[in-house]
């Protein structure tokens, strides 16, 4: 135990340099994990929003858009006027 304290301190400094290099490299890759996912799911969003020809069509079926967007025009209308007479 004949350990000086300039022997000590010197110690400590490699253990945080050695921990805070370990630290800001996990950062670093997670980093750089999140931007490669955002570029994957960002080049799939497009691929498939691409693919659908009108986005009414994958909520209502194969031929009913445009009754179904009457009826949402009906309802937004409504709510609207319901909203300003009260």
């Amino acid at each position: 135990m004949d350990s000086s304290i300039s022997e000590l301190l010197f110690s400590g400094a490699k253990l945080m340099v050695v921990g805070m290099g370990i630290v800001y490299l996990f950062l670093a890759l997670l980093v750089w994990v999140i931007g490669l996912n955002s570029k994957l799911i960002h080049r799939l969003s497009t691929e498939s929003s691409s693919k659908l020809s009108h986005p009414a069509q994958a909520v209502t079926g194969v031929g009913g858009a445009e009754e179904g967007d009457a009826e949402l025009v009906a309802a937004i209308s409504a709510a609207i006027h319901h909203h300003q007479n009260n």
